[in-house]
């Protein structure tokens, strides 16, 4: 039986469509995976960046019967997990084999949006259930659709990633440190390309974002800071979030805020799906002298195209 994940009220009061779309997501993702190799998933989601009472549940329910194809699976995960920037051709091909078409490519995405929601569970719990906020907690409970439809899990993943996008409530510098960052740790060659317009319109020039890579002994303000070891944490290993860190992020950013910025983080990592499946290279996109370009964002969460300089609103 597959478990629930679990996110805190809090951050459905704060931003309702959002999660709302993250759990049509997530019932898309249950439905496009066989369910013993879901479950076999959710186990390693939960041992590798997790407590594992969640696999121990799956476990004491009845370990569902392990394939090959299942196999391969979870070792393709675990390496998705832990670092995905580490995946090779060759583990592509051994997916490929067993999972061929546009089966490895849902697979992939089902994959980051169950491992996305639980780290997300994770971190959102620590940074919104201090007392000032709800600190009940709300269960994705999926069911199979009897619709007869055939779940569109790229098209709920994108519904999820433009609603995230239209959050105003982070400045767009924050918003760029912390989309760059998520860029070099799982090594995308194309977000690492790219460059925010307004971001580079209110600051955050070529020296200021190369300090992601060395934040901590930068100088970059202790706002900017408290919001990369979020990010890290919840990148990583959700369980290096430090109480300091929690205290320092509820005194200085907002509930709404520490919401978007956790909801970011998920939508810029979705560049893992990309990487996994050896598909972020930057050719396509207009570079300029220095190999940059530029992107931003309409009204609606959607990508307005790509230049060599910055455009669209708040560039120079």
């Amino acid at each position: 039986m597959p478990i629930d994940l679990q996110l805190p009220a809090a951050l459905s009061e704060l931003r309702p469509e959002a999660v709302a779309l993250l759990a049509v997501a997530n019932e898309c993702a249950r439905q496009s995976v066989d369910p013993n190799l879901l479950e076999l998933v959710q186990a390693r989601i939960d041992t590798l960046i997790g407590s594992g009472f969640l696999s121990q549940q799956i476990l004491a329910n009845g370990a569902g019967e392990s394939t090959a194809s299942h196999n391969v699976a979870v070792a393709f995960a675990e390496q998705f997990i832990i670092d995905v920037g580490g995946i090779t051709d060759t583990d592509r091909e051994a997916l490929a084999a067993h999972f061929p078409g546009d089966t490895m490519r849902e697979f992939i995405t089902a994959l980051y949006i169950l491992e996305c929601t639980y780290r997300l569970s994770l971190v959102a719990q620590m940074l919104l259930t201090d007392g000032s906020v709800p600190a009940d907690t709300i269960a994705f409970r999926m069911t199979t659709s009897n619709s007869g439809e055939q779940p569109d899990i790229r098209r709920s993943l994108k519904d999820y990633q433009d609603a995230v996008v239209r959050g105003t409530d982070l400045d767009p510098v924050t918003t760029e440190l912390v989309r760059l960052r998520c860029a070099r740790t799982h090594n995308c060659r194309i977000c690492q390309t790219l460059r925010l317009s307004d971001a580079r319109a209110a600051g955050a020039d070529d020296t200021m974002t190369a300090k992601v890579d060395f934040y901590e002994l930068s100088d970059l303000d202790e706002l900017h800071k408290i919001a990369l070891r979020i990010t890290d944490a919840l990148i990583t290993r959700p369980e290096t979030l430090s109480l300091e860190t929690v205290d320092a992020a509820r005194a200085n950013y907002s509930p709404v805020q520490l919401a978007e910025l956790c909801l970011d983080i998920t939508k810029w990592s979705t560049q893992k799906i990309h990487v996994a499946l050896g598909t972020d290279g930057a050719d396509a996109v207009p570079k300029n002298e220095h190999g940059m370009s530029f992107f931003g964002f309409d009204d609606l969460g959607q990508v307005t195209g790509y230049s060599s300089i910055p455009t669209g609103k708040g560039s120079p």
